[in-house]
């Protein structure tokens, strides 16, 4: 038994060992092989984008598919209340499968039939007119000008500055961004057919994967079973589901508070004769995908099309999209997501901040709901520890009392006080 133990405990250093190499090789490849782990990244991602792209077609096309599962099953074949035979679960399960990407396909077909056409008919009118747009942004800028004489005496008192500016940085610069550009026009095509090249094997990918889910769900616990403990295993497994039961929420909430926010806006700009409703509502529903941050995003670039055509028009757009934000912030979004994520403001603008600055806007999509599990795992631990010390987990007794004790010594002052068992179990 002494043998056992010695050699469990030998096993156990030598993997400390092991895990401490590992992190010191990891460390000096993060630390100088900065560039060689980006390229390594950037390849793995190119090969393996089909399956990235139908996993997330899966995850996000799962509950429709367990929605359809639902209705075939009860009515069917419980009508008797039986048991679904196996052959009775393959059917409906390939049903399920078969309705679901029914729905899928015809939700992309509806997408470009309804929205491809008028976004095209926007982009080319506004080729057509934007001449005229920029002469009547001149006639403006005049008109403010001259009713505004102050303003006009600064420009011109700085106009050489601004003419040397113009001719020696701006137009050489934009003159030589437009000669990196153009030799990246048939790059840029080549990257669109390989992304749909990728996209349809993706879907391809995402049918297997929505077939095959319980068994795939069946392996990993037979893995996490395998590699860990009972309690462990069975913790893993809650976090997962935890997780999944965030991120879905989360996700599948946003994208239909996103739709119907678009739907709003482009009755509203109808209404108020705002010019290309269809292409406005669309980047402002997009952009709502993105926490916090999304307004701001779709809402620039439409105020600065709007500003070309009619700078009335553009003061209304902003005060509409204002409006529209409280509404989806207050009203709308509340009681479609409620408290899915169960992070304050401040945490889920340190979420958007730093998964956007790691991973850009899919950071900024899936920062919240990501920190808001690692912010419940954290949490968790935490209290679990706190109890372990018979202490409360409250956050409100840490609001009330400077200290904890489990003695009972009488508060001598509002900087020194302490609580006893009592007090703390009455909190």
């Amino acid at each position: 038994m002494i043998q056992k133990k010695k050699i469990s405990k030998n096993l156990s250093q030598l993997l400390l060992m092991l895990l401490a190499i590992c992190g010191g090789i990891l460390f000096y490849y993060l630390l100088f092989k900065k560039s060689d782990i980006s390229i390594f990244f950037e390849k793995a991602y190119a090969i393996l984008s089909p399956f990235l792209y139908g996993l997330v077609v899966a995850y996000l096309l799962n509950p429709i598919m367990n929605f359809f599962e639902r209705k075939l099953s009860d009515p069917v074949w419980r009508k008797n209340k039986k048991p679904i035979t196996d052959r009775g679960q393959k059917i409906v399960k390939i049903s399920s499968l078969i309705l679901t990407m029914m729905v899928f396909f015809l939700a992309v077909y509806l997408l470009l039939m309804l929205i491809i056409p008028q976004l095209v008919t926007s982009i080319q009118s506004i080729v057509e007119r934007f001449p005229s747009y920029m002469a009547k942004t001149g006639e403006w800028m005049n008109n403010f000008l001259q009713s505004n004489p102050e303003i006009m005496n600064i420009i011109n008192q700085n106009w050489e500055n601004v003419s040397d500016w113009l001719t020696g940085t701006l137009l050489p610069y934009v003159q030589s961004v437009a000669a990196d550009i153009s030799p990246n026009i048939l790059g840029g095509v080549v990257s669109v057919v390989s992304t749909m090249f990728d996209l349809i094997i993706g879907i391809i990918v995402a049918v297997y994967v929505l077939n095959s889910k319980k068994t795939l769900c069946a392996q990993s616990k037979k893995i996490t079973y395998s590699l860990f403990s009972e309690d462990r295993a069975n913790a893993i497994i809650n976090n997962v589901r935890f997780a999944n039961k965030t991120f879905g929420g989360f996700l599948s909430g946003k994208i239909l508070d996103s739709l119907i926010i678009g739907i709003i806006c482009f009755i509203c700009c109808a209404i108020l004769n705002i010019p290309y409703p269809l292409l406005i509502s669309v980047i402002i529903g997009v952009t709502n995908i993105i926490p916090f941050f999304g307004p701001i995003i779709g809402a620039v670039p439409c105020a600065l099309l709007l500003i070309m055509i009619s700078p009335i028009k553009c003061l209304v757009f902003i005060i509409f999209v204002l409006i529209l934000q409280q509404f989806d912030g207050n009203i709308l979004g509340p009681k479609i997501l409620g408290n899915s994520t169960g992070l304050s403001a401040l945490w889920v603008l340190f979420a958007i901040t730093l998964f956007g600055g790691l991973m850009g806007v899919f950071g900024m999509i899936i920062g919240v709901p990501l920190f808001a599990v690692l912010y419940a795992a954290i949490k968790t631990h935490i209290e679990k520890r706190l109890s372990l010390k018979n202490m409360p987990v409250e956050t409100e007794f840490y609001q009330e009392y400077d200290y904890h004790s489990k003695e009972n010594i009488h508060n001598s002052g509002s900087e020194f006080r302490l609580t006893d068992n009592k007090s703390t179990n009455n909190k």
